[in-house]
């Protein structure tokens, strides 16, 4: 083979390992976006427990207030 065929092969794998490289990366950053938005980080999920454990609470109060204030 000569010098240039061997500059073209260099130049093809380079390229095919970039790309290859560029594609490893996205799938990285889709699957961890599609992560995030479905597993919550534990302290998301403590959060939103306790947000849920006062929520029934919460709505009690404010329908009896509703129905308080309405005129009969």
């Amino acid at each position: 083979m000569k010098k240039r065929d061997w500059a073209f092969v260099a130049a093809c794998v380079a390229g095919a390992v970039l790309f290859g490289v560029w594609s490893f990366q996205m799938g990285l950053a889709f699957h961890r976006s599609r992560q995030g938005a479905t597993d919550l980080s534990s302290s998301q999920r403590r959060s939103q427990d306790g947000a849920s454990a006062r929520s029934p609470a919460r709505l009690q109060a404010d329908d009896g207030d509703e129905q308080a204030g309405q005129p009969r």
